[in-house]
């Protein structure tokens, strides 16, 4: 039986490394989006209330009706919790932000 379970930690960690590769690259597209979004909120928005909490307000609430950054949001949620379900001691370490998506900043 240790045979077999010597056989499934390179497969496993083969996977955890693989889903944390889609992760990174997934938050990466997740920030390109939302600088692209909040470069074209600052381009258009000609209001004196632009303060930079009025900034990210309007970033948020575009990039919640955006369907491409929805559905990567979704998939890295995906893949975090089946990474964190290969790797119990990446949850111990707290790594993430504890508040929300870090691509949202929240």
């Amino acid at each position: 039986m240790s045979e077999e379970q010597a056989e499934q930690d390179p497969e496993s960690s083969q996977e955890l490394e693989s889903l944390r590769t889609e992760v990174e690259g997934l938050h990466k597209r997740m920030e390109e989006i939302r600088a692209a979004t909040e470069e074209e909120v600052l381009k258009n928005w000609q209001s004196p209330w632009k303060g930079a909490d009025m900034v990210k307000t309007k970033v948020d609430s575009r990039l919640a009706s955006n369907q491409e950054f929805r559905s990567i949001m979704t998939r890295a949620r995906t893949a975090e919790a089946t990474a964190a379900k290969l790797s119990p001691e990446a949850e111990a370490t707290g790594e993430g932000s504890p508040t929300g998506h870090p691509a949202i900043g929240r």
